[in-house]
């Protein structure tokens, strides 16, 4: 399955016809499936190789690790977690040959005489299965895994071990020693360059080596990741490797950790780029190397020649075949169900896919598909729409015929319609399905003797319906919000008051007298209250608002504001009486919508209260207390009431000197009346002016004084 990483978006908005566009490979991949169909990197389909059949499934096996293809076509493959030996013949089947013992198969090679020869792991085993079927355990290297098995021109059989990096020159049954050691953890990926020399890829260092016949080692390229997994040597003699920059599925780790699942989600990004999790590169005779392409997959696990100048990559996490060229193009070619394409097998123009998740051997063809098919992903207009006509932009020659489907649910499901009728792709062709919220198509793609059809653009026009406008939550701010930036001493010609989220709203204030005051947000600026809210529409509309007041004993709304562009508004609550109210905010699509069309939602606020009064400040008293060295204590008491909302703060001050805050009697503000007693300590004889202040929930302020005469 092919599911895109990336969304997208409706173009436009109600009553306008939209479209749906598909005019890249980025579009295209979004797809959900493709049979004898690639995807260019042009940004095109046209028809590829077919996945002729499924050669064979192992139930009960996990994966096809390794797969390696003789001359007379017959197929073996080495399994995990099992460690069996198997032989596909055409016309036979699959033939299970051995049950090593082994936990794992992990690599394999054939010789000229069609002797195969197969790594395991752990245990460092090489087995063989002669050409007649008969099998021996052919040499110990006594290390932990073998990872990388390699038939030299020379005779010889190399084998790539792990965790010591050591690489082994095996010369016959029980015959073998150590040919070079590479100071690396892991050897995962041998092959011979045209000259003869060895070439192995390491982990944990990502070392591509060249060794000599005499065990000379030289790094011919630093990939700068975990580890160089695959080699392939293209005709002109440069080399093509795999690099796996992830950790959780290095080959050093064992298997138990190679890439065991994944979400199988797969996309891709238009553009080749570094810095992903896998590469293919390109390294010449001269140790240069470029990108040819990143997939944004997890994993690359093998590569062989395609033709004399692009390689096959099988990916996994998700699993997917790629063709890359030395031109940096590239191209899909096939995205099985499983999660991983874990190796290939090729020769004699065949080309065999082994999987992992499940184990399956799939047959690839020899030449382009006669037909094949893309179908797309449900795309979501996030409302529903009816459709128009569908205008593709197709070139070369044979067919190109064109279905759909639609349905109100994101996963296809017998609530959607059935696929309509596949009919020729022409211009205009209009769609049959019903109106829904989600649409599908499917390609179907014939070629005409050696030619086919290119497809390079899907362009689909719909009307989405109009949808109301959506409201989220509604918040009041009040004097409690900071409003002044800067602190100004004097009443400014206006105000600003920033909210979470970046918000900012200025309020103008009357044109007054300057007016100096001692608390800004308590004066002038406390009954400014101001309106934030939430607001989308499902279309991409754009949205205008209308806000509206009440109180609780009230029958009428009244309004604040009318056609108001913004999700935010101030307004001065002073000329409003005492009350509980609510706000009522009303969003339109009326900008982007006709008369008859355009729509409307509406939501209330929870209630706030409105209190313009101040608190009171009754019953107070001074006593005097004990005086010591010509200094007098005295008591002060009282309470504040407030008829609306709580008492928040009381502070006193003495001849007119600087405030000083107490607590109520009772220890916490959470009352309408609020008993206090506090001590003035140390006055000295004479005439003393004590004041009270108290102040609500509001930042209504009221004050009462008190003389005191001590002796």
């Amino acid at each position: 399955m092919i599911t895109g990483l990336l969304g997208s978006v409706p173009d436009a908005a109600a009553v306008k016809t939209s479209f749906w566009k598909i005019t890249d490979i980025q579009g295209f991949l979004e797809g959900e499936n493709v049979a004898g169909v690639s995807i260019e990197s042009d940004g095109s389909l046209a028809l590829g190789p077919a996945w002729d059949s499924v050669v064979t499934r192992l139930d009960g096996v996990s994966y096809i690790w390794c797969a390696a293809r003789d001359s007379k076509g017959r197929v073996y493959f080495g399994t995990g977690d099992n460690g069996r030996i198997y032989r596909w013949t055409r016309g036979q089947g699959a033939a299970l040959l051995w049950e090593t013992g082994a936990a794992e198969i992990t690599c394999m090679a054939i010789d000229p005489a069609d002797n195969l020869f197969a790594g395991s792991a752990p245990g460092g085993t090489v087995f063989r299965v002669g050409a007649r079927g008969d099998t021996t355990r052919y040499f110990e290297t006594g290390e932990e895994s073998i990872w990388s098995l390699l038939q030299g021109k020379d005779g010889a059989l190399y084998a790539g071990t792990g965790s010591h990096g050591k690489i082994y020159r095996i010369t016959g049954p029980k015959k073998g020693s150590v040919h070079v050691e590479t100071k690396d953890v892991n050897v995962v990926a041998l092959a011979e360059a045209k000259d003869g020399t060895l070439l192995a890829g390491t982990a944990s260092k990502g070392l591509l080596l060249r060794i000599d016949k005499t065990g000379s080692m030289r790094v011919i390229y630093d990939a700068d990741a975990d580890e160089v997994r695959a080699i392939a040597v293209l005709e002109d003699g440069s080399i093509a490797v795999g690099t796996n920059r992830t950790q959780a599925g290095k080959s050093g780790e064992g298997p138990s950790e190679r890439s065991t699942g994944g979400d199988g989600r797969f996309g891709i990004d238009v553009t080749p780029q570094g810095g992903g999790k896998c590469g293919v590169f390109l390294v010449q005779s001269d140790g240069s190397a470029r990108l040819l392409y990143a997939p944004p997959t997890d994993f690359i696990y093998a590569l062989v020649p395609y033709d004399a100048t692009s390689v096959l990559a099988a990916t996994g996490e998700s699993a997917a075949l790629f063709r890359i060229g030395t031109d940096k193009k590239y191209s899909l070619l096939g995205v099985p169900e499983q999660k991983q394409i874990l190796a290939i097998a090729r020769g004699g123009g065949e080309t065999y896919i082994a999987t992992g998740n499940d184990a399956i051997l799939y047959a690839l063809g020899s030449g382009p598909a006669r037909e094949g098919s893309y179908t797309s992903q449900p795309y979501d207009l996030h409302s529903v729409a009816s459709w128009g006509k569908v205008i593709a932009g197709i070139t070369g020659g044979g067919e190109v015929t064109w279905s759909t489907r639609s349905g109100l649910s994101e996963e296809p499901d017998e609530g959607w319609s059935p696929w309509s009728k596949a009919v020729p792709m022409k211009e205009g062709v209009p769609v049959e399905s019903p109106a829904a919220r989600f649409l599908q198509y499917r390609l179907g793609l014939k070629g005409s003797g050696s030619a086919g059809p290119v497809v390079s653009s899907i362009e689909v026009a719909f009307l989405a319906r109009n949808l109301p406008p959506e409201i989220g939550s509604i918040q009041i701010f009040g004097p409690d919000n900071p409003y002044m930036e800067g602190g100004p001493e004097y009443r400014p010609p206006s105000i600003s008051q920033t909210f979470a989220g970046g918000l900012k709203v200025e309020y103008n204030l009357p044109r007054v007298g300057p007016k100096q005051v001692s608390d800004a947000s308590t004066a002038w600026a406390r009954g400014i209250r101001t309106v934030t809210w939430e607001a989308l529409d499902p279309n991409g509309d754009a949205l205008r608002y209308n806000l509206s007041i009440k109180a609780s004993d009230e029958k009428e709304w009244r309004r604040l504001v009318s056609d108001h562009p913004e999700r935010l508004y101030s307004f001065d609550s002073e000329s409003y009486p005492n009350g509980t109210y609510r706000v009522r905010v009303e969003a339109t699509d009326t900008p982007d919508n006709p008369p008859g069309v355009a729509l409307k939602s509406e939501r209330l606020s929870t209630v706030f209260e409105i209190d313009n009064v101040p608190p009171r400040v009754e019953e107070l008293r001074v006593s005097a207390g004990a005086a010591r060295g010509g200094k007098t204590t005295v008591t002060v008491s009282g309470a504040a009431v407030d008829d609306d909302t709580r008492v928040s703060s009381i502070e006193y001050s003495v001849d007119g000197g600087d405030w000083t805050d107490i607590f109520p009697e009772d220890g916490i503000f959470d009352a309408r009346r609020e008993t206090f007693r506090f001590e003035v300590s140390d006055l000295a004889p004479g005439e003393h002016r004590i004041t009270v202040r108290a102040s609500d929930l509001d930042r209504n302020v009221a004050a009462a004084k008190v003389v005191t005469v001590t002796r």
